[in-house]
């Protein structure tokens, strides 16, 4: 099991797992439970490109591949809007959506019910961190799984700590296996 990539992010009693096959991953993220993508605003910035690929561009394959609704944070919404579905995508804080998701008497976006599961990508490590904690220990209904290159102990499923090389092809094998 990978180390936290943040050394003093102590998660308490209950750790998530870094799963290091991204085959694996792929399985997780295909399961039927109802999910929900939120895709931040810092899989735009120039240190989360990967051979001159936008990070979000990953992220939109694997939205695009799950059918599923996503949230962008921050200023992505502009980058995602036409990329994905209109009819799946979302603007909203990662504050709000921490709180929906929070929330067991929220409906969804769909006006569904809750979700089941919560997959996280491009935030800043410790700010989504603290999102991953207040999901695992206010909640029992959504596990959630980060795809970001460092391993998040508060994330029921992260990724192993990874170099930019590692990361591309790690994203690369989900979407293939999706």
């Amino acid at each position: 099991m990978a180390r936290p990539y943040q050394k003093a992010n102590i998660p308490g009693p209950e750790m998530g797992t870094s799963v290091p096959d991204p085959v694996v991953m792929a399985n997780l993220l295909k399961s039927p439970k109802k999910k929900v993508f939120v895709i931040g605003s810092e899989s735009l910035s120039k240190n989360m490109t990967l051979d001159g690929k936008l990070v979000a561009e990953y992220f939109v394959e694997i939205a695009n591949k799950l059918k599923c609704p996503v949230v962008a944070t921050g200023h992505a919404h502009k980058f995602l809007k036409g990329k994905i579905d209109a009819n799946l995508l979302y603007d909203m804080s990662l504050i709000n959506i921490t709180g929906r998701l929070s929330d067991k008497n929220w409906k969804g976006l769909d006006g569904e019910g809750q979700y089941a599961m919560a997959i996280f990508g491009g935030h800043i490590v410790y700010y989504v961190s603290q999102t991953l904690s207040r999901i695992k220990n206010f909640t029992n209904w959504v596990r959630t799984i980060d795809l970001d290159k460092y391993s998040h102990p508060n994330a029921r499923f992260s990724l192993p700590n990874l170099s930019n090389a590692e990361w591309k092809e790690y994203l690369e094998k989900i979407i293939e296996n999706l």
